[in-house]
């Protein structure tokens, strides 16, 4: 089987590259031709390539940009603040902390590909796994997962709010849902985020959230700067991939600096058949900052949409009745085996659209209050709205009375958080909280033409609010001791998640309720200890550890929400508990960096919802589990001779499940847990070769996923089974150059891209799990499965002014 590279791209990169080379030589012969005068000797561009030598000399970071001055001027007071704006962790930062921390940047970015939305920027690191049903465009809806727990939707991780994601400092999550608390289609333009900052487990009470037993994910934007920057790209690919970007700052104006960014991607799936399953995504941020005599002042606001077409899993082997022209309907068998690896029906038998709008409105204030002492606040407001648009008329005229869906829901988010620090030699303090005030208003009709019902008249229907209230008040206190190489951070917080249902059924609609219990409340009130350590053993290296427990709100099902004649007593719901052990060593130096973590987290009262089949949407019961998560992480860093640079991280885990039971009393005790690899690697190579006018790096990267515990929709939980092995090979070559200075006015670098994804064109499955296609009684659970993307082509070109 092999797969036919679309032309166009090809064509089109093999365009750019031509016309790279005429540049080249156009610039070449002018340099040959043009007088050796001293305004040419002193030009931009001769001072360019004389601080690109000096640099290689020095065996420092290569540098292309111009050289204003041979002497550099003094921060202002403004400048420094502005800078305190970027919160990517540096390692100086993460070789002190006391919990289990890293930041993915600059060099993580170039690993992948540059359509493929931020959070595929999360696979570099170590514990960290993604998963898509279509995974080559930002547009695609990813599953994360850090170390186990995850966030997003995949039907092979039944646990789906473990992680709290952050844009800017700013909680994205929806508080209460269980299957869109969070969607990587948010993020959907890679080159507007700055870096991630991974925070492993629950970590200290100033940077926990409602869903962090998992980890934490804040996404740092581009900031606002004291100097006058501009960027702008576009860049194409394979399946009409496409996207393009611009980030402008503005650099300190009377008083004021902002950023401007905004992107757009589109493409086609990869599928193949008769349908295109285009998708499309756009995103635009601002943020402006003001410096004042003894604080900060900012006011920010970031929007996305997002609209994705995609088809449903596909069996791996035939199955009776399931053909390419639909269920019962002569034709070839419907299978990776039979139809082929990625070929899907088309569009009027299987079809879904996911639609995903949403905007943050924030302010972050900083008042330097004397004698030590700093104040931070960050009020926000975040709206959100998913629409789900979904046909199943594969079989619809046979048996589904499911065969449509609308489903609509939207959330409105109101909070803030303080934070008040003080800093001295022997301790830092942190005395803080914050409160989240979530209404959540979900909507969802299920229909069937064919069998009588449609949207006016559904089968079923849902319609409930549910409002939360979630907060927490923290102390936490950095004791420093012998000279500072010694630190322990107790922390303690005090949470509260006060939830509320209302049923609102229609009584205008003949159809079922889907929710049986008439409204719920609770009100749950508990205490968090934790306590960090970090000794810095040698100059170089440090030892930490860190233990917490934590808690964290049930979601909507734990409430009665979708469950059709499921009686719940509210009475009896519990809060899910994580109980977090971490250590490790990091060791780190200017030219390496080495990071090795242990984590024990061991999580009772764990949510699980349980379908029954393919096309049955709504969730046939619920149970609470008890999991061991557990496992070793490593991160590596080295620059090893001259421009070489290498990066290496893996993860080994072994998590399972101590106590769980399905609705029906099937036991999956001492079962692993699915949806999580059970070891991983990525490895990357590049090297800087300097040129006369730039540098060409050439880049290799290889990921590997481990094999992971096959889940069983019918049954709701593991088998004993172990899927989905891969390895993906990723090369790809950038040309940094000062060239395109002479010939379009104002530009200071041209970047140049090229690369190849999924090199070696392997099949692999996405997604893969046992479900029934609910078709005909008695029908056998089977493997269906969402294949991965195959080769792709990249190629661009970015602008610096």
């Amino acid at each position: 089987m092999y797969m036919k590279l679309p032309l166009k791209p090809l064509l089109a990169a093999i365009a750019a590259t031509g016309a790279l080379n005429i540049t080249v030589m156009a610039a070449a012969q002018a340099r040959v031709t043009a007088p050796t005068t001293s305004a040419y000797r002193t030009s931009r561009a001769i001072k360019a390539r004389q601080n690109f030598l000096r640099n290689i000399a020095d065996n420092s970071q290569i540098s292309i940009g111009t050289v204003n001055s041979t002497t550099s001027e003094p921060e202002t007071p403004a400048q420094k603040k502005l800078k305190k704006l970027n919160t990517l962790y540096t390692n100086k930062h993460v070789f002190s902390e006391t919990q289990s921390a890293l930041a993915l940047g600059t060099e993580n970015k170039k690993m992948v590909s540059p359509n493929s939305g931020a959070a595929s920027l999360l696979s570099t690191a170590p514990g960290v796994h993604i998963t898509s049903e279509n995974p080559q465009n930002g547009s695609g809806r990813y599953n994360i997962t850090i170390n186990g727990m995850g966030i997003g939707w995949w039907s092979g991780n039944t646990y789906r709010n473990q992680i709290s994601v952050l844009f800017d400092g700013v909680p994205m999550n929806n508080q209460i849902t269980n299957d869109g608390q969070w969607n990587s289609s948010q993020i959907p333009i890679l080159n507007m985020i700055h870096g991630v900052n991974v925070i492993y487990g629950p970590g200290n009470p100033k940077d926990r959230w409602y869903d962090s037993l998992g980890g934490t994910l804040n996404f740092v934007p581009v900031q606002p700067s004291a100097k006058f920057q501009a960027t702008v790209g576009t860049s194409y690919g394979s399946f009409g991939s496409k996207s393009g970007y611009f980030l402008l700052n503005t650099g300190l104006w009377h008083g004021w600096s902002t950023v401007l960014a905004g992107g757009y991607t589109a493409a086609n799936a990869f599928y193949q058949g008769p349908s295109n399953w285009p998708q499309h995504s756009w995103s635009a941020y601002i943020k402006t900052a003001h410096p004042f005599s003894n604080g900060l002042f900012t006011i920010g606001a970031y929007i996305e949409k997002s609209d994705a077409t995609h088809t449903f899993e596909i069996p791996v082997t035939p199955i009776a009745g399931y053909t390419v022209n639909g269920y019962g309907v002569k034709g070839p068998l419907l299978s990776q085996q039979t139809s082929g690896f990625y070929n899907v029906p088309s569009a009027n038998l299987w079809y879904k659209n996911d639609i995903v709008d949403s905007y943050v409105l924030y302010s972050q204030q900083k008042f330097n209050l004397g004698g030590d002492w700093t104040l931070s606040n960050t009020p926000w407001y975040r709206h959100a709205y998913r629409l789900h648009q979904a046909s199943f008329n594969y079989g619809a005229d046979v048996y589904n009375p499911e065969a449509a869906e609308h489903y609509a829901p939207t959330d409105n988010t109101i909070g803030d958080k303080l934070n008040v620090a003080w800093t001295s030699k022997y301790n830092d303090i942190d005395l803080g909280g914050w409160v989240s005030d979530q209404r959540y208003h979900t909507v969802e009709d299920l229909w069937n033409p064919l069998l009588g019902t449609s949207q006016n008249n559904p089968y079923v229907y849902n319609n409930v609010e549910l409002t939360s209230v979630f907060s927490s008040i923290y102390a936490q206190d950095t004791i420093k001791l012998l000279d500072g190489n010694l630190r322990i951070t107790p922390g303690l917080a005090d949470v509260n998640y006060a939830t509320t249902m209302a049923d609102l059924p229609n009584a205008n609609l003949s159809g079922a309720y889907l929710t049986a219990t008439p409204g719920a409340q609770t009100n749950f009130t508990r205490l968090e200890p934790s306590i960090g350590i970090n000794y810095k053993i040698l100059s170089d290296l440090s030892a930490y550890a860190n233990y917490s427990t934590t808690y964290q709100n049930e979601t909507d099902l734990a409430y009665g929400a979708y469950l059709q004649n499921i009686k719940v007593n509210t009475s009896a719901i519990p809060l899910t508990k994580a109980v977090d052990y971490e250590a490790g060593f990091r060791y780190y130096k200017k030219n390496i960096s080495l990071y090795i973590n242990y984590y024990h987290d061991y999580l009772t009262n764990l949510l699980n919802g349980v379908s029954g089949s393919l096309t049955q949407l709504n969730a046939s019961g619920y149970n609470l589990g008890n999991a061991l998560y557990q496992g070793v992480n490593i991160s590596a860093k080295w620059k090893p001779i001259g421009q070489l640079y290498l990066y290496g991280s893996a993860n080994v885990e072994h998590s399972y499940y101590t106590n769980d039971y399905n609705n029906t009393g099937v036991s999956f005790n001492g079962l692993d847990l699915t949806g999580i690899p059970h070891y991983s690697f990525t490895l990357s190579a590049s090297y800087r070769i300097p040129l006369y006018d730039g540098v060409l790096t050439p880049r290799i990267t290889d990921q590997y996923s481990g094999g992971q515990t096959l889940y069983n929709g019918i049954t709701g939980g593991p088998t004993d089974q172990v899927m989905n092995n891969y390895n993906l090979v990723n090369i790809s070559i950038t040309y940094r150059t000062t060239l395109l200075n002479r010939v379009i006015p104002g530009v200071k670098e041209a970047v140049f891209n090229f690369g190849l994804y999924n090199l070696l064109n392997r099949k692999y499955e996405s997604d893969i799990y046992l479900t029934t296609g609910g078709y005909q009684p008695g029908e056998q659970a089977s493997l269906f499965a969402y294949p991965g993307a195959p080769l792709q082509v990249f190629g661009g070109v970015s602008l610096k002014f």
